[in-house]
């Protein structure tokens, strides 16, 4: 009986020990399909990378202020392959993670920005409101071309014309004290821009707000279209004088930037 019972549980240890042996060859097999098809999707998302990348485009640095970068994009290989994985390649489980270049707002605060980046044909008309007279029709010559103007206001201008302004996000901000911008931010509760219009340096109070600031190095004050046609470059900010003789000529201007292949954008989308 003794004999009977060891080769019984010498029998079972043996059959327990194939299974192992078998369940072990059928795991590293599956181990090695799954590596192989998770190599697969590495190999595709490496493909689509390649495609799809694009560097930073630098922008430049002079006397008056910085010409931002444009941001570069690149595919989130590791988190694109866990979004993948046991799945397979979709471009729709693709991330992304910015590429940002050196010169870009957020890390720039300290310094002046006088123009968009020079890659994107786009550009921005600012109004600098002086007498709140014109730049109601001017505004009304724009949206008949479904083109949005920027408006710059100080604080007793806006807190006047608020009700009469239906697009808050386009409005910039010129003043010379914390209490000024203050008061400004509370009208808004927008992201909004400072303004430099004379030798007052208001990055100095913006900065400590996390808002950056403009260098207005030149304001057309009459003869818009040859100034324009003079002046137009890629990512250029042009800030308008609020009077009559602009608003003469600002039809024919929009239409002028407009047939040179120029889209006129908001300076929130000029400057992002």
């Amino acid at each position: 009986i003794t004999i009977i019972y060891f080769n019984m549980k010498q029998y079972l240890k043996n059959i327990i020990v194939i299974f192992f042996v078998l369940f072990s060859f059928y795991y590293t097999d599956k181990v090695i399909e799954i590596s192989k098809y998770n190599d697969t999707i590495l190999v595709s998302i490496n493909e689509y990378a390649s495609s799809k990348d694009y560097e930073c485009r630098e922008g430049s640095i002079n006397e008056y202020g910085i010409v931002l970068g444009l941001s570069g994009l690149k595919v989130d290989k590791n988190k694109s392959y866990s979004n993948m994985k046991g799945i397979g390649f979709k471009e729709e489980l693709i991330e992304y993670k910015e590429n940002k270049c050196i010169l870009n707002k957020e890390d720039n605060i300290d310094k002046y920005i006088i123009k968009g980046n020079d890659y994107n044909k786009n550009i921005s008309l600012v109004i600098n409101i002086t007498n709140t007279k014109y730049y109601k029709n001017m505004i009304n010559v724009s949206n008949n071309k479904d083109v949005e103007l920027n408006l710059l206001f100080n604080y007793n201008d806006l807190s006047n014309e608020i009700d009469n302004i239906t697009n808050h996000s386009n409005i910039l901000f010129k003043g010379k004290t914390n209490e000024e911008l203050n008061s400004f931010i509370k009208i808004l509760h927008n992201e909004i821009y400072c303004v430099k219009i004379n030798d007052f340096d208001i990055k100095k109070i913006c900065s400590k707000k996390k808002l950056n600031s403009i260098n207005k190095v030149f304001e057309i004050q009459d003869n818009l279209l040859n100034n324009v046609k003079n002046n137009i470059k890629n990512g250029t900010i042009f800030f308008i004088s609020e009077n009559s003789k602009n608003l003469k000529e600002l039809s024919t201007t929009i239409n002028y930037i407009q047939s040179k292949g120029y889209k006129i954008v908001t300076i929130n989308e000029l400057l992002k």
